[in-house]
C-alpha cells in the first residue's frame, strides 16, 4: 500500500484516531480536611500547567483564605460545597438561604463570582435548580448517571446546569465517583483504583473527571503515585481549564425537561 515516511497511512489513521478518541479530562478536589493536599496538588497542576475544579467548605475558605484566593487568581475554578446535608428533598427556602450564604462566603474569598455549587454527596433535587438560578449559579454539581462518562444536562426550564460527574460500579461495593475516597471509604486499596481507572479509560468517554478528596490523594503516597502516573501518561488530554472541560463542544451536553434527567440517589457508604 501507499506509504507516507516510511510508515504505512493505515498505521498512521490508527494513531491520528486514537488520539480523537481520548477523553478530556478535568481533576476535581476535594477539601474539608485541611490545607496541605491541596498544596501539594496545586504544586503538581501548576508544573503541568493544568487547572482544576475546586470543591472546598466552609472551614477551609474560612481558616486558609489567602491560599484559596491564589488558587482561583491561578486559574483554578473554586466551587462552593455544603456538606451538612444532602439536598434531597429539602425545601426550596432551606436551600436557598445555605446557598446563599455559601456563596457570599466564597466571593469574598476569591472576589469571583460562585459558578458551581455541590452540596453533601452532590445531591440535588429541582428546588436546588430553582435556588441556583434565583442566585446566579451557573452549575450543580451531581452523582453520575451514565457510568464514566461525565455529562453536562442542561434542563429545559432552568438557566443552570447539571454537571454529573464520573461514576463507576466498585463490584459489590455498589456505585461512586471515580474518586479515591470512593474506593478508600469502602477498604480498598490504591492499586485497585488504579485498575477501576484503567477500566474505565477502556470505555473512551468523552468527557472525563477524576476526583480526588485531596487529604488522600495529595497526600497518601501509594494514591498520589496512581494520579502521578494518569498526569503523565498520553490517555488523557487534559482540558486548559473549566471552560474548555464543560464547553459544548467538548464532551456530550443534553437539553432535555428536567422530568428526563436521570437522579442518582444512591449512597452505599457513609463513615469509612
Amino acid at each position: 500500500g501507499l506509504v507516507l515516511g516510511g510508515c504505512p497511512t493505515d498505521w498512521w489513521l490508527t494513531e491520528q484516531t486514537a488520539q480523537q478518541n481520548k477523553p478530556l479530562g478535568l481533576v476535581h478536589l476535594i477539601e474539608f480536611h485541611d490545607i496541605q493536599g491541596l498544596r501539594n496538588w496545586a504544586y503538581e497542576l501548576e508544573k503541568r500547567e493544568l487547572k482544576s475544579l475546586i470543591l472546598v467548605q466552609e472551614n477551609i475558605l474560612e481558616a486558609y483564605p489567602t491560599e484559596i484566593e491564589w488558587l482561583a487568581d491561578n486559574g483554578h475554578e473554586i466551587a462552593g460545597c455544603y456538606a451538612e446535608e444532602p439536598f434531597w428533598d429539602v425545601p426550596y427556602e432551606t436551600q436557598f438561604e445555605y446557598m446563599q450564604e455559601t456563596k457570599t462566603l466564597v466571593e469574598s474569598v476569591t472576589g469571583r463570582p460562585m459558578r458551581a455549587f455541590g452540596s453533601r454527596y452532590c445531591a440535588y433535587d429541582e428546588n436546588t435548580l430553582k435556588a441556583a438560578d434565583a442566585l446566579g449559579i451557573t452549575y450543580i454539581l451531581a452523582r453520575g448517571t451514565s457510568d464514566v462518562e461525565a455529562l453536562i444536562y442542561d434542563p429545559d426550564e432552568y438557566t443552570c446546569q447539571i454537571i454529573s460527574v464520573s461514576n463507576v460500579t466498585f463490584e459489590d461495593m455498589g456505585r461512586g465517583s471515580l474518586c479515591d475516597y470512593s474506593l478508600w471509604a469502602r477498604g480498598s486499596t490504591a492499586s485497585e483504583f488504579a485498575q477501576i481507572i484503567a477500566d474505565s479509560l477502556a470505555k473512551q468517554p468523552k468527557r472525563i473527571m477524576i476526583a480526588s478528596h485531596a487529604y488522600l490523594g495529595g497526600m497518601k503516597k501509594d494514591w498520589w503515585a496512581v494520579y502521578e502516573s494518569l498526569l503523565d501518561s498520553d490517555e488523557i488530554e487534559w482540558a486548559a481549564d473549566f471552560d474548555t472541560w464543560v464547553a459544548r463542544e467538548s464532551g456530550v451536553n443534553i437539553q432535555v425537561p428536567l422530568s428526563l434527567i436521570p437522579v442518582n440517589r444512591e449512597v452505599l457508604y457513609d463513615t469509612p
